[in-house]
């Protein structure tokens, strides 16, 4: 009995020994983070970043993938292994840099588990976040949609003051060139000489433009407000120019992404157990300070 005694409390400091390594760290809603996902997740930024592979800067990486997962969540969008499987395949098939997703893989090895946890998880959370759920929501951008249209209204009643009624409700107009050559081209950047860059740019865009004013007259105010990735677009037909064609626009830009997804971590608990990691965290990193710890 006294042999059992004594090795007991041996197998129990083994046991808490072994454990040690993939204690969690940090929760971030119900999703636990471990000392290895920090670790595995340090070694891919380094990979991306030389010099960044700190365990805070790992820990930091999660904490930003996996909020965007439990927005996700709040908002009714289902994240399981069979979509997280399906985003692991689209990264193999579209990757633009081979070489560096092998890298990648190579620090996981045969650890399937953590690479889906820590990086294609991360990937998919925040691709998907700000892509589909945020960029095409008509509530979240029902206050910019609306300023669109109310300015829409306005000019369809008044083509020729288009300009004045932009400056009116604070909204930038410029005149732009459509041209399926050039693409878009700011006409007075262009005067200036202040184009970015000789090469086209935004053809599919100027297409988009040019059959749309194909079906009203110069002079008058297209009848729809046409949405863009990032932002709304109004537009008035002024004339034809050779090739090309000349227009007033107008646009609102969609919700700041920033400011919205912080509005929504916020509400989202997040507890960092390792003091040291927090403190590094809260220092090193500024966004850091936003989030709701316990």
């Amino acid at each position: 009995m006294r042999q059992i005694k004594l090795f007991l409390p041996f197998v129990l400091i083994l046991f808490t020994a072994g454990c040690t390594k993939t204690q969690d760290v940090c929760l971030v809603g119900n999703i636990h983070i471990t000392k290895d996902d920090v670790s595995m997740r340090a070694k891919v930024s380094e990979i991306f970043y030389p010099g960044s592979g700190k365990e805070y800067v790992g820990l930091a990486q999660l904490i930003k993938g996996y909020l965007s997962e439990e927005i996700l969540r709040s908002l009714g969008y289902n994240v399981d292994e069979a979509e997280l499987e399906g985003e692991a395949g689209r990264i193999d098939a579209n990757t633009k840099a081979p070489d560096t997703l092998k890298k990648i893989k190579d620090i996981y090895g045969r650890d399937r588990k953590g690479y889906i946890k820590t990086f294609v998880r991360v990937v998919y959370a925040e691709r998907f976040l700000y892509n589909e759920a945020f960029l095409k929501s008509g509530e979240i951008h029902k206050e910019q949609y609306q300023k669109a249209d109310e300015f829409l209204k306005a000019s369809i009643k008044s083509p020729g003051k288009f300009k004045n009624i932009a400056a009116t409700m604070g909204i930038d107009s410029q005149r732009l060139r459509l041209s399926l050559k050039d693409g878009i081209v700011n006409i007075e950047e262009d005067r200036a000489g202040r184009r970015d860059s000789a090469e086209a740019q935004g053809i599919e865009q100027a297409k988009r433009l040019i059959d749309a004013i194909s079906t009203i007259k110069p002079g008058e105010v297209y009848p729809e407000v046409i949405e863009w990735r990032e932002g709304y677009q109004v537009i008035r037909y002024i004339k034809k120019a050779g090739e090309d064609y000349i227009i007033e626009s107008s646009g609102v830009q969609k919700m700041d992404y920033d400011k919205w997804f912080w509005e929504r971590a916020s509400l989202i608990k997040a507890h960092i157990y390792d003091e040291r990691l927090k403190d590094e965290l809260l220092r090193e990193v500024s966004w850091a300070k936003g989030l709701n710890l316990k």
